[in-house]
């Protein structure tokens, strides 16, 4: 063959392999795509399922169609991470997809048998003596709670009714109001400014110039003699949407309109209805993925309180809660200038006995307050001189109201923050009654004060589940040590973990150094409501086993010792809790086939599809799988090597690049790249543990004679056992994704990692085998290498010569500082199987690393 026959043949066999390693980058590419997809799927998933626990416990009213939304979602960012998982490996997950079936089936059949609850209200309008709790897809959630407190609380609230969610079905029907507005909204461009105000604008002009049915005109009519027979009477009309009790608050975002004389109602009601297609609430609608026919408004009809005084009181005094009592603050007229700090406000403050005693009062230098006009509309005034440092209400009168108090909070089974109105006959009103500083399951208790008599050990960090807890120290580390768990005790750990959950029923407190309120341990804590802080700075220094310590998940702290004055929280409080509606009855039903977690021990051989009983034990099943299939993306690495990129570093290893997405900054026609050129955070932070200079070996390592003649001897007696790796070593890599694959001489290790800034998305899965020396002496290093892994805060699986270690859920910069240091570790361990003579020599080189000796 001539020369020129031979170049041609190399030149297009070389094309061929090119494009042949495109194809290998192009499916790694594909494998990490869907990677990215199943852990965003996850990361929303985890955030819906805590939001559920925390409804479940029934202190916070939601409606059938919150739940219905909730179950879509959870059902559909399961069927994301599923799907992502089968598209990474197909057919190997075999029964994944028959449990999802089968799990989502149930859910279906129970959502499905809940049909009548989300019938339409029958009337168009309802008293609110005759609404409660479990009404919100009926009335909205403000009527709800009025009608909660009126009907099944007995407090006495304004006069007034609530028009329904069926009355806005019959207005946007008539005459075809609502198809003129899904016309308009369909043209509506929500990156347009311009074009969003303008048609909006012309939503509401529509909605607020619309005819309202006859049979709804005769309905709100009547209402308002029923309610208010032929009295003159200024109302509130407020907003109560179906979409205000949900994940979302939608605060401020609806009118309400004050002031209102009768005969301006109805124009008033389309306000208030036109109300849900402002810019913002449609904007916020629209990003919250809540589509219009989720958003019946109801309307609040109450009749505005000429309140002689007002003010706000706390059931238990939100600064001490040491001291067990409640407070109470009063301005003259209106309460808002009480709300809004405007004057000073009287306080009164009273024990939270059955009959409530006055302990002290104090006046208020009340200057001005705001009263209502002859037009309905409020007004600032001046408050006379001998008027401003007298109480807004006579002792009686304040004793009376402390009763009321207590009443609420007795009805709510939580602390309670109250808005009350008085008027001149005397009569007390209830405008407001929510759970105090309600924002969450963990804030239903005031933060106690910091008690000075303990010593305070630690202070800070996330509460997942608020309450108190006393007991020893208990630290388990290892399965054994799970099951000894003494009733009582405190666990503490470094990080948390799911396989925890055998101990729930003893612990009396759950502390980590690190961990998400949003992960599996923090869920059955929930589930188990036992006191938990995460992300406890320092914890594992300060605390020591045995030690006798107060956990207060209420305000982040530890004390050493007994602190007696906290330990009557630990009970837990008994409250209604509206469980006996039948919405919190369906949540009930449908969570028992999503929240629990049965999937605790990837070990386990339960721990498959099979093992599948709910969404969750899906999504934990997903999730530990698909770490696997990108921890073994490294075997088909070295199949790209024509587009990969040589490292340019003095590392000894002859180490090649595969840049999935923005890992580097080098040209795509670039045939090498050099460290300060690399983007990929990961990658980069265990480069950078791999070239310190401390660990970079500048002559050759000295050698053991005896560790010498064990590699030669055990190449001689079992060639096989040593069997020598390839010589190139790869790693596939994007901005935020590395898999290194090391082949050294006789020693294969596989590095993969994800690093961001969520949390739940990184992880650290590291495996290291091989070596050329005899079996003692290679195992002695693997106990070496897991010594000093345990140390960095990884759980471990070790075999023979063989190790596996898991770092994940930790926050990006401890993520990289473990990289950090597993690229010193990885150098240090070359050749030093030779180097493990003896037991002694394990402990040796862990406590040398950790204080950074390496040589």
């Amino acid at each position: 063959m001539t020369w020129w026959r031979k170049w041609l043949r190399r030149l297009f066999a070389g094309n061929k392999r090119i494009v042949a390693d495109k194809g290998v980058v192009k499916k790694f590419r594909k494998r990490y795509a869907k990677f990215r997809k199943l852990l965003d799927a996850n990361a929303a998933l985890a955030d819906i399922m805590t939001e559920l626990e925390v409804k479940i416990d029934g202190k916070s009213m939601f409606g059938v169609l919150y739940v219905r939304r909730m179950v879509e979602q959870a059902v559909e960012f399961t069927r994301r991470m599923t799907l992502s998982l089968e598209e990474m490996n197909p057919g190997k997950h075999r029964g994944l997809n028959k449990a999802f079936t089968e799990i989502g089936e149930k859910v279906r059949v129970i959502m499905d048998d809940s049909a009548a609850l989300k019938d339409l209200c029958p009337h168009l309008t309802l008293p609110l003596c005759d609404i409660h709790a479990g009404m919100v897809d009926w009335v909205g959630g403000k009527c709800a709670n009025l009608g909660e407190m009126a009907g099944r609380a007995g407090i006495p609230v304004p006069r007034g009714f609530a028009v329904t969610t069926t009355a806005f079905h019959r207005f946007m029907a008539h005459e075809n109001l609502g198809k003129d507005i899904e016309d308009m909204l369909a043209r509506l461009r929500h990156d347009d400014l311009e074009n969003l105000s303008a048609i909006l604008n012309a939503i509401r002009a529509r909605v607020e110039g619309a005819s309202l049915p006859d049979d709804l005109s005769e309905a709100l009519e009547e209402s308002l003699r029923r309610t208010f027979g032929e009295e003159k009477v200024y109302l509130a009309v407020r907003s109560s949407a179906q979409v205000e009790d949900g994940r979302k608050s939608f605060a401020g975002q609806f009118l309400t309109d004050l002031g209102v004389s009768r005969d301006k109602f109805t124009h008033s009601y389309r306000r208030v209805v036109a109300s849900l297609f402002t810019p913002s609430a449609t904007l916020y609608r629209m990003h919250q993925g809540i589509p219009i026919s989720a958003s019946a408004m109801g309307v609040g009809c109450l009749e505005i309180i000429e309140a002689v005084s007002s003010g706000v009181a706390y059931s238990h005094d939100p600064v001490d809660l040491m001291s067990d009592t409640m407070v109470i603050n009063g301005v003259w007229g209106l309460g808002s200038y009480a709300v809004d700090g405007v004057v000073e406000p009287d306080l009164w403050v009273f024990s939270r006995q059955e009959k409530p005693e006055l302990l002290r009062g104090r006046p208020g230098d009340k200057e001005r307050k705001l009263v209502i006009s002859s037009s309905g509309t409020p007004v600032d005034s001046r408050v006379p001189d001998e008027e401003r440092r007298r109480f807004a209400l006579s002792e009686t009168e304040v004793q009376e109201l402390a009763g009321l108090i207590l009443r609420l909070e007795q009805h709510y089974g939580v602390y309670q923050d109250v808005e009350w109105a008085k008027t001149e006959g005397n009569t007390f009103f209830i405008l407001q009654s929510r759970p105090l500083g309600a924002c969450s399951d963990s804030s239903h208790v005031p933060m106690p004060p910091l008690l000075e008599q303990y010593p305070l050990l630690l202070e800070g960090g996330d509460i997942a589940y608020a309450g108190v807890g006393f007991g020893p120290v208990v630290m388990p580390r290892t399965s054994a040590d799970l099951l000894n768990f003494p009733d009582g005790g405190i666990l503490a750990a470094v990080h948390s973990n799911a396989e925890y959950s055998v101990i729930m029923d003893k612990a009396q407190a759950v502390l980590t150094q690190t961990g998400g309120i949003t992960g599996h341990m923090a869920t059955i804590c929930r589930e188990y409501n036992v006191p938990t802080i995460l992300n406890v700075p320092g914890l594992m220094q300060i605390l020591q086993p045995g030690m006798e310590v107060t956990v207060d998940a209420f305000s982040g702290r530890i004390y050493a010792g007994k602190a007696e004055e906290l330990l009557p929280l630990r009970a837990s409080r008994d409250s209604v809790r509206l469980l006996d509606t039948p919405v919190h009855a369906l949540l009930r039903d449908v969570a028992e086939h999503i929240l629990p977690l049965n999937l605790t021990d990837p070990f386990s051989s339960s721990f498959s599809p099979v093992g599948c009983q709910t969404l969750h034990d899906i999504m934990r099943y997903v999730h530990e799988a698909s770490y696997q299939e990108m921890f073994v993306i490294s075997d088909s690495a070295t199949d790209a090597g024509g587009v990969a990129l040589k490292l340019k570093a003095p590392l000894p290893i002859d180490l090649y690049l595969i840049d999935l997405d923005n890992g580097t900054t080098v040209a795509p026609s670039a045939r090498s790249v050099t460290p300060e050129e690399i983007l990929s955070v990961p990658f980069k932070a265990l480069l950078g543990g791999m070239l310190r200079p401390e660990v970079m070996f500048h002559k050759p390592r000295p050698v053991n004679l005896g560790g010498f003649l064990s590699v030669v001897r055990e190449q001689i007696v079992n060639p096989q056992a040593g069997e020598r790796f390839g010589d190139k070593s790869y790693a596939v890599i994007s901005d935020r994704y590395m898999n290194f694959s090391s082949r050294v001489g006789y020693h294969y290790s596989v590095l993969d990692s994800y690093c961001g800034n969520t949390v739940s998305k990184n992880y650290i899965s590291f495996s290291f085998q091989g070596g050329a020396a005899g079996e003692i002496r290679r195992i002695r290093r693997i106990r070496a290498i897991a010594l000093v892994l345990e140390e960095l805060g990884f759980t471990l699986v070790t075999q023979g010569d063989f190790v596996k270690a898991r770092f994940q859920k930790y926050p990006k910069k401890s993520v990289v500082d473990r990289l950090d240091q597993l690229g010193r570790l990885l150098q240090v361990t070359r050749q030093m199987d030779m180097l493990m003579v003896n037991d002694a020599a394990v402990l040796h080189f862990k406590e040398n690393f950790m204080k950074g000796v390496y040589h």
